[in-house]
């Protein structure tokens, strides 16, 4: 057989998963809520029965079920189960070396591919040693099942991502206004040091009404929201090369040194470690 007609057609790979950081399936009573948090990884939340609201940067939705969110890794984040009912979700987090570009937040999900990601997480509690919420390492002798774990999980998020058909989740209303603006006007002034007399007035609101609503979304209060950005830019900054005085001027801080001991208690260390 003459072969030479023949020509290769790569295709280059556009998503590779390389760890898990959480897997596990809940039910959540009335009224529970989580604390916000940012992470470096990426966190996809699956609704598979029920309602429940979720904050994604300064946005609010209300997922039901057979909806997913997709969180990239930096964007703030929480969820709440005040919707009604007991709902019940499905949450798994991982890194990734390729993740294709997240065009949009919400993905709709067929009754197949919610199977699909059920019948992924069984194999996963087979695959890995899951202590609560948390992946803890490879079960023993369980590689290639971790390994195919992932691969599945790849195949999930492909064919969600590159359906045709958008899922439009819920908003609030005026509540999830307030909080848009409010959090606009924080990431419009990490400048400078804003009190909340100062962002309430921005917006146009009360300080009781900004703190009420920055709590109701976020699970913290509403400076501590705000430094949380503020350090979070210098964090940015200081990946980029700008010097600790350069971060400490833009940042509106007057004192380098004053900046460096804040930042040093958010992170850990001091802005001019380098690992």
């Amino acid at each position: 057989m003459d072969f030479a007609g023949y020509a290769e057609c790569p295709v280059a790979e556009v998503i590779s998963l390389n760890s898990l950081f959480t897997f596990f399936r809940r039910t959540f009573s009335v009224g529970f809520s989580f604390k916000g948090e940012r992470h470096d990884f990426y966190e996809a939340v699956a609704v598979l029965n029920g309602k429940v609201g979720v904050t994604a940067d300064k946005q609010i939705r209300i997922l039901s079920a057979g909806q997913m969110i997709l969180h990239p890794p930096g964007e703030f984040h929480t969820i709440w189960s005040d919707c009604g009912g007991e709902p019940e979700i499905l949450i798994v987090s991982f890194g990734a070396e390729r993740f294709p570009p997240i065009g949009r937040s919400v993905y709709g999900l067929s009754p197949n591919q919610v199977t699909e990601l059920k019948n992924i997480f069984r194999s996963a509690q087979q695959a890995f040693e899951l202590d609560g919420i948390n992946v803890k390492r490879i079960a023993s002798g369980k590689e290639w099942e971790a390994n195919g774990v992932l691969k599945r999980l790849e195949l999930f998020f492909l064919a969600g991502m590159s359906a045709d058909a958008p899922a439009d989740a819920e908003t609030l209303g005026r509540g999830a206004e307030n909080y848009y603006r409010i959090i606009s006007v924080m990431e419009q002034s990490l400048g400078k040091p804003l009190t909340v007399g100062e962002i309430a007035g921005e917006c146009g609101l009360s300080v009781p009404t900004v703190e009420k609503t920055v709590y109701r979304y976020s699970g913290c209060g509403a400076m501590s929201y705000y430094n949380e950005m503020r350090m979070k830019r210098a964090e940015e900054l200081l990946a980029r090369g700008a010097s600790v005085k350069e971060v400490a001027l833009t940042l509106g801080f007057s004192n380098q040194n004053y900046f460096s001991l804040r930042y040093k208690k958010w992170s850990g260390h001091a802005p001019s470690f380098k690992p």
